[in-house]
C-alpha cells in the first residue's frame, strides 16, 4: 500500500506525501538501522560532497540530517495533525529507499497503535529523533545541538498547516490537535526551542533558527536561507576563518570522497541544553 491510498493531504503537502509508503516494504527499501551504520552513512556523505562540495565535512553531515528530518517529519506530522493517522517512529519499524547519492528519500512506515497525541510526539522525540541524532553524533563527532536544530526546523514547519485555512475555518478536530501540540511544545526541549517564529516587514510569520546549519561551508551551497540566525556576510566571513587544528572525525569516508573533505574536522560535541540563546 502506498501513500496515495491513505487520505489525501492538502496540495501544500502533496510532495512530502510522496516520501512515505505504508505496508510491506518493497525490494528497494533497506532497514533504517542499516543506513545508520558507518559504511552506509559514509556512502551518503560522500554522495553529498560529490553533489554539493567540496567543503567542510561537518556541513555535509548537517545537510544529511537536514534532508532526513525534512523528509521524515513533514509527512508524519501532516498525516497525524490533519487526519489523526500516526506512524510508528521506532527505528526497527522503518525502512528507507535511497537516492542516487545514497541518502534516504522515501520511508516505509507502519501505522502506530492508537495513543494520545502526547504519546505519539514522545515517540517521535525519544524513539526516533534522539536515536538518529545519537548515532550520527557517535559516528561523525559532529555537534548534537546542530542536528537537533535541523530536526527542530523541520518539526516547526507544522505551522504551515495553520495557514491552510482562515483561522475561523480550521476544522475543529485539526484545531484541537494543533492547540494541544502548541501547549506541549512550550516544554524545555531542543526540538522545540531551537527554532522560533518571528515577524518582519517581509513576512508576517517566518521560522528562524537559533543555530546556523553551516551549509555555507559547502562550495555548492553558499547561499544562506532566510531562516539563518547569522547575517549572510558574517556566514561567508566565518567560512573563510575556520579553526583547522581539530582532528578528522572517526567516520572513514571512501578514498574518492576523502580528497574533497576539508581538514578542519568536526565541532566539539555539545549538550543540546548547553549555551541556549
Amino acid at each position: 500500500m502506498i501513500a496515495s491510498s491513505l487520505p489525501e493531504l492538502p496540495a501544500a503537502f502533496a510532495e512530502s506525501a510522496r516520501h512515505l509508503e505504508t505496508g510491506v516494504p518493497g525490494p528497494a527499501f533497506i532497514p533504517l538501522e542499516i543506513i545508520l551504520q558507518e559504511k552506509a552513512l559514509a556512502d551518503g556523505l560522500a554522495g553529498l560532497l560529490r553533489r554539493w562540495g567540496p567543503g567542510d565535512y561537518r556541513a555535509a553531515v548537517s545537510l544529511w540530517t537536514q534532508g532526513y528530518f525534512g523528509r521524515f517529519l513533514r509527512p508524519v506530522l501532516a498525516y497525524g495533525l490533519i487526519h489523526d493517522i500516526w506512524f510508528s517512529a521506532k527505528l526497527a519499524d522503518i525502512s528507507v529507499a535511497l537516492s542516487d547519492i545514497s541518502i534516504p528519500v522515501r520511508f516505509a512506515l507502519k501505522q502506530a497503535r492508537p495513543a494520545s497525541l502526547q504519546q505519539h510526539l514522545s515517540s517521535i522525540i525519544h524513539e526516533h529523533a534522539q536515536q538518529v541524532i545519537a548515532r550520527i553524533v557517535d559516528l561523525t563527532g559532529t555537534s548534537e545541538r546542530l542536528h537537533w536544530s535541523n530536526a527542530s526546523f523541520a518539526f516547526h514547519r507544522y505551522h504551515e498547516i495553520q495557514r491552510l485555512w482562515p483561522e475561523a475555518e480550521v476544522p475543529p478536530a485539526i484545531a484541537g490537535r494543533l492547540l494541544e501540540l502548541e501547549r506541549m511544545i512550550a516544554s524545555d526541549h531542543p526540538l522545540f526551542y531551537l527554532t522560533r517564529k518571528v515577524s518582519d516587514a517581509e513576512s508576517e510569520h517566518r521560522l528562524m533558527r537559533k543555530v546556523c546549519c553551516i551549509r555555507f561551508k559547502l562550495d555548492g551551497l553558499k547561499q544562506c536561507a532566510a531562516a539563518c540566525p547569522i547575517a549572510r556576510q558574517a556566514c561567508r566571513s566565518r567560512g573563510r576563518n575556520v579553526d583547522r587544528r581539530e582532528p578528522m572525525p572517526p567516520l572513514r569516508l571512501p578514498d574518492s570522497a576523502q580528497k574533497r573533505v576539508d581538514v578542519r574536522g568536526p565541532a566539539r560535541l555539545t549538550n543540546p541544553s548547553d549555551h541556549r540563546h
